[in-house]
């Protein structure tokens, strides 16, 4: 039984990671194109830079949003990299026979006990998603070591820390909205929803 649960979280887990790097974005840094000397962007080259935070959030919001990413990369990423594959605190402690995947489990529900902090808290339906990452998460880690790689690879805390980001950037949109603010598109951080409301606002003008 082991066995053919190890096979399916395998499946899953490797054809996600081919489709599309491991099935979740980086929290940390986004690719945007590179800027030649005279400023035009280049068609053909690329550059990381660190992820900017969501505008129109407050400021408490940004700093439950910096803690919560602070935590999931030492948890999911900070130690070290093997064969592509970041490691975390998370997967190391889950490795301790039954009492690390509870502990894992723990740090997983202080992280997402963070994501509720923000103001006017989350909706239903995004802790729900949360939720299910952490049990998902647990569950994979149950499988002897196949699990703790189908772990290190599902990240449940980056992936709760990306559903943070995205609920605020929309939360951040609808407060520029509101106060008639709404900045111009400047790359993936400024999110594609600024450049369909600039848009719809020019075609109105």
């Amino acid at each position: 039984m082991a066995s053919l649960l190890a096979k399916i979280i395998s499946k899953k887990i490797l054809r996600e990671s081919l489709e599309n790097k491991f099935g979740q974005e980086d929290p940390h840094f986004e690719t945007v194109p590179a800027t030649r000397l005279d400023g035009t962007p280049s068609k053909s080259r690329v550059k990381k830079r660190p992820k900017a935070l969501p505008p129109g959030i407050s400021s408490h919001d940004a700093k439950i949003l910096t803690k919560v990413k602070r935590r999931a990369y030492r948890l999911d990423m900070c130690l070290f990299n093997f064969c592509g594959i970041r490691f975390g605190w998370s997967s190391v402690i889950g490795l301790i026979p039954a009492f690390g995947d509870i502990l894992d489990t723990f740090m997983a529900l202080m992280v997402y006990r963070t994501c509720q902090q923000v103001e006017g808290g989350l909706p239903n339906s995004l802790k729900m998603k949360m939720m299910i990452n952490i049990v998902v998460d647990f569950v994979v880690g149950l499988v002897p070591f196949l699990g703790d790689i189908a772990d290190a690879l599902f990240r449940a805390n980056t992936k709760n820390a990306i559903l943070l980001e995205h609920h605020l950037r929309d939360k951040g949109v609808r407060n520029l909205e509101n106060q008639n603010q709404l900045p111009l598109s400047s790359g993936p951080t400024g999110n594609e929803h600024f450049g369909r409301q600039e848009t719809k606002r020019s075609r109105t003008t």
